[in-house]
C-alpha cells in the first residue's frame, strides 16, 4: 500500500478539487493491498466516503486500518472499505441510442462546474468530455459513449481503473438536475469486472432515483459496445450549499 497518494490539477471536477470519481478511483486502488479487494483493477467492491474536498497537488497521507483513512494534514478527507453495488443491473442502451443521448446534454449550457475533467465543455487539458445526456422513453435515464485513448491506459494497454471509477461518476449526477441545482458527490460505491483498451468504444448508462432530500442516489454502469458489462457503481450526491462539499 503507498504511503502517500496525489491527485493531479488536471483531474478538477469543482475548480479547486479534485473529480469526485476520480478521486474516488484512486483511493480506492490504494486501499485495496489493505482491504483485500484484489490488486490493480480488482474485482471486489470497495465505497469510497468523501468527507472534505479532495485536494490537488496535495500528497495525502494514507493510513491502513479497518478503513483505510486519506489526510491531508490533520484533515480527514476520505475513507475507504469493503462496499457492495446493488445486484439489479442498470439497463444497456446500444451506442446510436447512447450518441442521441448525448445530443441533449445539458452541460453544454449552464454546467456548475464547466471545467470538470469528466464532463465539462470547457476543460483544457484534454478532458473526458463525456456528455450524458437523457435517454428517451427511460425516466431518469441518461447514456454517453467513452472512447478511451492511449493516454488513459497503463503499460499493459488497458485503461487505468480510477478513469473507470471517473466516467462511472457524471452520468449519474445528470440524471437529476445539476444546473439548476449544483451537487457534488458524497459516497461511491464500484465494481469493476473488466478494463477497457484504447480505441474500445463503451458506453455509459445510468438512472437516478427521484428524491426532494438534499442527498440522491443514483446507478451507472460502464458496457461494451455489445452489452458486456464492465463495471458498475452506486453513488449518493449532495445538493451543493455552503455547509455541502465543494
Amino acid at each position: 500500500m503507498p504511503t502517500h497518494v496525489r491527485i493531479g490539477r488536471r483531474y478538477n471536477g469543482p475548480p479547486d478539487s479534485a473529480n469526485g470519481g476520480y478521486a474516488c478511483g484512486v483511493f480506492a486502488e490504494a486501499a485495496r493491498p489493505v482491504l483485500g479487494t484484489g490488486g490493480r483493477g480488482g474485482t471486489g467492491d470497495v465505497v469510497v466516503q468523501l468527507l472534505a474536498p479532495p485536494p490537488l497537488e496535495t500528497d495525502l497521507r494514507v493510513v491502513a486500518g479497518r478503513r483505510v483513512t486519506f489526510w491531508d494534514g490533520d484533515d480527514l478527507i476520505a475513507s475507504a472499505a469493503v462496499g457492495a453495488v446493488p445486484q439489479e443491473p442498470v439497463g444497456f442502451v446500444d451506442p446510436p441510442t447512447a450518441r442521441r443521448a448525448e445530443q441533449g446534454y445539458a452541460g453544454r449550457a449552464g454546467h456548475p462546474f464547466d471545467t470538470c475533467y469528466v464532463c465539462g465543455p470547457r476543460h483544457d487539458d484534454h478532458g473526458l468530455r463525456l456528455a450524458p445526456g437523457p435517454v428517451a422513453g427511460r425516466a431518469g435515464t441518461t447514456a454517453c459513449t467513452w472512447t478511451p485513448g492511449d493516454e488513459h491506459t497503463g503499460d499493459d494497454g488497458l485503461v487505468r481503473p480510477e478513469l473507470v471509477w471517473a466516467v462511472l461518476d457524471c452520468p449519474g449526477g445528470w440524471t437529476f438536475d445539476p444546473v439548476a441545482t449544483p451537487m457534488v458527490l458524497g459516497r461511491m460505491t464500484a465494481r469493476v469486472r473488466a478494463l477497457p483498451r484504447a480505441g474500445e468504444t463503451t458506453v455509459l448508462t445510468a438512472r437516478g432515483v427521484p428524491s426532494a432530500d438534499r442527498a440522491v442516489r443514483c446507478e451507472t454502469a460502464i458496457f461494451r459496445h455489445d452489452g458486456t458489462e464492465l463495471g458498475r457503481s452506486s453513488a449518493v450526491w449532495v445538493r451543493r450549499d455552503e455547509k455541502a462539499l465543494s
